[in-house]
């Protein structure tokens, strides 16, 4: 890792709607953006962190600039499944994400569950740019591409202590922290953050110097090549 400044990415996964507006609005609100991980299969049903995203809020998201991420179309476990239907897998994804805009292109990658096993690694790992697993931990030094660390962002796990010491772990390591929840709701599920902590979150990385930023711009940040998207714009997006 060659980050000049410590990096702080937040992620959400299968994008309840409630992660793609108030999520999406607290981070513009910050300058940031997120990386959304989407399984097309789900878009538009009902979630254990309420209704997923429609095709709508999709796009809008992708016009905001912020990043669409791969999970698989129908979140699957990858550990569990053959080369073959995992091919499959990923092959309806990018056909359905390719549909919401014909300029995407597959980049980055999250493990329904956090479940890999070590075949599903080495496959997933030389189609994508990164594959973010749910080890917990501070990427610092080297990062593992096929199996980013993360910290679950979630109320049900970390309380605003929790975030202060594992953003100032980061930032004396310079490392990268990966953040994952889902809804953003002010009584979120047990996978799921409230909007003030979120917002405390932001504002914590933000007041330490952190660089907010997307797995796609953080890879360039920790590869040492620092070339960054524009904000707002239309990202690549991971099928």
């Amino acid at each position: 890792m060659r980050n000049a400044a410590p990096v702080v990415t937040f992620t959400f996964d299968d994008a309840p709607a409630s992660a793609c507006e108030t999520g999406a609005r607290l981070l513009e609100r910050h300058q940031a953006r997120g990386t959304y991980y989407i399984s097309g299969g789900g878009c538009g049903r009902a979630s254990p962190g309420g209704r997923l995203a429609s095709v709508d809020q999709l796009r809008a998201l992708c016009v905001a600039g912020h990043e669409i991420g791969c999970h698989t179309f129908s979140h699957a476990d990858v550990a569990g499944i053959g080369h073959e239907a995992l091919a499959a897998e990923l092959e309806r994804n990018r056909s359905f994400l390719h549909g919401l805009d014909r300029r995407v292109t597959v980049r980055n990658f999250a493990y329904p569950y956090g479940d890999l096993s070590f075949g599903a690694k080495r496959y997933l790992q030389a189609r994508f740019d990164s594959c973010r697993s749910l080890v917990p931990g501070v990427n610092c030094g080297a990062a593992d591409l096929g199996a980013l660390k993360t910290c679950e962002l979630q109320n049900a796990s970390i309380d605003r202590q929790g975030i202060a010491n594992i953003v100032g772990e980061t930032v004396r390591r310079n490392g990268w922290l990966v953040f994952t929840s889902h809804d953003v709701e002010e009584r979120p599920s047990r996978f799921g953050v409230s909007p003030d902590l979120l917002e405390f979150t932001l504002q914590s990385a933000r007041n330490l110097g952190c660089e907010i930023a997307t797995i796609g711009d953080a890879l360039r940040s920790v590869s040492g090549t620092g070339a960054r998207s524009a904000v707002p714009s239309l990202r690549h997006i991971a099928g």
